[in-house]
């Protein structure tokens, strides 16, 4: 009995945590449309062999990223290189890290995977 409310009682902090924090994994997907007056980007995404379109919004400290390879003599690797709403076109592929303010999807950093 006693052995039995040990773990019980070390699992239950993990399982708040994850409650708290498990819907916050990045949502990835093909880029379906993008409303610059509205500041939105609409995904197609396919979780758990569903489909489904997710708006996100995005704030003025949201980020839009893409990764190039160094130019410059002596640098390697790759480098972050900001974007616009305007720069995603319909077909790329993206992962989004989100928050939830007020029922909506709020983008932290959008970065591009691929760009068709």
């Amino acid at each position: 009995m006693f052995k039995a409310l040990t773990v019980a009682f070390l699992i239950m902090p993990i399982a708040l945590v994850v409650l708290a924090f498990g819907d916050e994994a990045p949502i990835a997907g093909t880029v379906k449309a993008i409303d610059a007056s509205a500041k939105t980007l609409t995904l197609h995404t396919i979780a758990k062999g569903k489909t489904r379109d997710v708006t996100i919004l995005l704030k003025p400290d949201s980020k839009i990223v893409k990764f190039v390879r160094a130019t410059e003599p002596g640098k390697t690797g790759f480098l972050e290189q900001p974007l616009t709403l305007s720069d995603p076109k319909p077909g790329w592929v993206v992962s989004v890290s989100t928050k939830h303010e007020a029922g909506k999807e709020v983008a932290e950093v959008v970065k591009v995977i691929l760009e068709k």
